[in-house]
């Protein structure tokens, strides 16, 4: 009811009441920053609102023009002038947002309207932001405005998206008075407003095995993700190709932050896939040919010179490993390994957490059942039951797994 009804009612009347009362205000920084930049009091630019609906905000303009001698405008740091610099420290700079309250494109409180280029860049979790209308001020902004990173100003906007009430707003607005009175967060650590969104997000491995060394390298190579970090709770080095691994660390720090799991194991895998809540990506090697008709899951890996071929279908956390190919219309479970050069002929199926040995053959129309491990350089030509152990030429079923 307020997130529909009440919320719009509130914000009209308290920015219609609040820009009456703070007109003088209004009127004697307008005054200032018409002198300081040449005649420019005023910064407008496109932003994206609500449902990425893009409508003009305007600010007090807190920086000049001024550009070298190539044309270029000069770093943040040396455009912002002194009355622009008091007016950002004191969050004056927000005034004029009232009027885009006003006019129903923002809300007193939401997410802060990011700039347009960054939309294309959200994944679903970072797009929910654009669920309500951007606010004056936010979660994100008491929480550290500009002196906090990308992935934490996401983590919090979401948060407030789905947990909307009158309380938390309330909450918000006096944190936001004890903010502006400090003058806490308004930069970053190394700049004098906000470090731009990078197009490459923060990605987190889970594993520093030998495993872990082959997917990082598809991921240096496929230049999509920033490895921030290697996580593992008993690994044997303290970095691997440059990247840090790091010992202690949190499973619920994890939350909605991009990871993926590089483990061979399959039965590790999906344990530490269910004990954690990240936002599960893919790794595919450049060098490797998937269909553009193949379905690959979350969590999956597919290494150099591996083949995927049209219409087959790959579970999630799935391992295609150097040189494997999987022909059409096979369909993989979730938590399979196919191992470097083993190969499956059209429309086989392999059940959940089974793996298939190094140079293995399948022939074409057969399945294999769950959590079966297939011996190296088997060929299977009959269907193979849940739990067994293959090995041979033929494939003969030697034994079973407990479970």
């Amino acid at each position: 009811m307020y997130k529909n009804i009440f919320k719009f009612l509130f914000d009209f009347i308290a920015a219609l009441i609040g820009f009456i009362l703070i007109l003088p205000v209004f009127v004697g920084i307008t005054i200032l920053l018409f002198f300081a930049n040449n005649g420019k009091p005023f910064f407008v630019q496109r932003r994206p609102g609500k449902n990425c609906k893009v409508f003009s905000i305007i600010k007090f303009k807190t920086m000049n023009d001024k550009k070298d001698k190539y044309g270029n405008l000069l770093p943040d740091a040396e455009r912002l002038t002194v009355v622009g610099n008091f007016v950002r420290k004191t969050s004056l700079d927000e005034i004029p947002q009232l009027l885009n309250v006003l006019k129903g494109d923002m809300s007193l409180i939401g997410p802060r309207p990011l700039l347009t280029d960054y939309v294309h860049l959200y994944n679903d979790f970072q797009n929910q932001r654009h669920n309500v209308k951007p606010g004056i001020t936010g979660w994100a902004q008491v929480n550290g405005r500009n002196a906090i990173s990308w992935d934490k100003k996401f983590e919090l906007d979401v948060y407030y998206v789905n947990n909307i009430s009158f309380l938390f707003d309330m909450k918000i607005l006096f944190l936001t008075v004890k903010k502006v009175i400090k003058s806490e967060g308004i930069s970053s650590e190394n700049a004098a407003t906000i470090e731009p969104f990078t197009v490459l997000p923060d990605v987190y491995l889970y594993g520093a095995g030998g495993h872990c060394k082959v997917v990082l390298d598809i991921l240096l190579c496929e230049n999509k993700f920033n490895v921030k970090q290697i996580l593992d709770d008993a690994p044997n080095d303290n970095t691997i190709l440059g990247v840090s691994v790091v010992k202690e660390f949190n499973k619920a720090d994890f939350l909605n932050k991009n990871c993926i799991i590089t483990i061979g194991n399959n039965q590790i895998r999906k344990k530490i896939a269910n004990s954690i809540n990240a936002n599960f990506i893919m790794a595919i090697h450049p060098n490797s040919v998937v269909s553009n008709f193949a379905k690959v899951g979350k969590g999956t890996q597919i290494m150099a010179g591996a083949i995927v071929n049209s219409d087959a279908v790959i579970g999630e956390h799935c391992i295609i490993n150097t040189g494997a190919i999987v022909e059409h219309d096979c369909e993989l479970g979730d938590y399979v390994h196919i191992s470097p050069n083993a190969t499956l002929g059209g429309n086989v199926k392999v059940g959940e957490l089974s793996q298939v040995g190094l140079g293995a053959t399948i022939i074409q129309n057969i399945t294999i059942g769950k959590n079966v491990m297939i011996g190296a350089g088997a060929v299977i030509i009959e269907d193979i039951p849940d739990n067994a152990i293959v090995v041979g030429v033929p494939g003969k079923v030697v034994k079973y797994k407990e479970v």
